[in-house]
């Protein structure tokens, strides 16, 4: 049976290299987007849904939810208004969410 004593110290050296790499790479990866939605959010610009997310911030009577529904929408109308293509109800939602979540923590 091997013991905790008996690996030597190289092996876990380089196990937590290892595992140190696996976590850098999860970290540096989990804010981001899959590359078809950073096509979007490229054609889109971030400052369009930002001004969505804040647009829809400001109606009070509005819960959290019905407020990013309320962003989406907006931000659905200005890609057809002023851009002249539609972006599908599920692309806009997770680009509200994504800059959203960026926003939030900028006003931290």
């Amino acid at each position: 049976m091997i013991g905790f004593n008996t690996i030597s110290t190289h092996d876990w050296v380089t196990l937590a290299v290892g595992l140190t790499g696996a976590l850098s790479t999860y970290l540096s990866q989990r804010d981001r987007l899959p590359k078809w939605a950073r096509k979007w959010l490229k054609r889109i610009g971030s400052q369009r849904i930002t001004d969505a997310i804040e647009r829809a911030g400001a109606i009070a009577e509005l819960s959290p939810d019905e407020r990013r529904q309320q962003a989406v929408l907006y931000l659905q109308k200005v890609c057809v208004g002023e851009l002249g293509f539609p972006v599908p109800h599920s692309i806009a939602n997770l680009l509200v969410e994504h800059v959203y979540q960026q926003w939030k923590r900028a006003r931290r």
